[in-house]
């Protein structure tokens, strides 16, 4: 009878056990789920603040990047104009991607110096604004220039580092 008094306790014990760390995942998975969506949301009031966003005035003067705006928009990304970042002209934010555009369509032809200096303009940017920090970042060039023979060169053994958008 005592061992079977014991089994009963052993057994309730457990249950209450499982049922309290089944009631703590459940809390810390609604805790990690707010802080994202918090996070989400002080990104995006940070980007509002930091950020112009398109409007018409922007977008008439600028018909080449108004195109690449709405080529990343119908991937799902919320693009802003950025005026204090020199060099990144359009930057978007999906989920935990981060993309950092240039639309470039005033240079006779695109270099390797042109790509390489907006690699480092964006490596600055992520540095210096740590609320991307944790985000997938992908750098694109947009142009509708020619490329030198250097650049094809270049993208093709870095093929991480940059994307070319040539087809808007």
């Amino acid at each position: 009878m005592t061992n079977m008094l014991a089994l009963v306790l052993i057994v309730a014990i457990g249950y209450w056990v499982i049922i309290i760390i089944s009631r703590k995942k459940r809390e810390l998975e609604q805790k990690e789920l707010q802080q994202a969506e918090q996070f989400l949301k002080e990104t995006q009031a940070l980007l509002k603040e930091e950020t112009s966003p398109l409007s018409e005035e922007n977008t008439s003067t600028h018909p080449y990047r108004e195109k690449v705006a709405e080529h990343f928009q119908t991937e799902g990304y919320n693009i802003t104009e950025i005026s204090k970042a020199e060099g990144i002209d359009l930057i978007g934010i999906k989920d935990k991607a981060l993309v950092l555009i240039r639309c470039e369509e005033k240079l006779k032809e695109i270099k390797k110096v042109d790509i390489k200096l907006f690699i480092a303009e964006c490596s600055v940017y992520v540095d210096n604004n740590p609320m991307f920090k944790g985000r997938s970042c992908t750098r694109v060039f947009a142009t509708n220039r020619p490329i030198t023979e250097e650049v094809s060169l270049y993208l093709r053994d870095n093929p991480s580092s940059i994307r070319l958008l040539e087809e808007i």
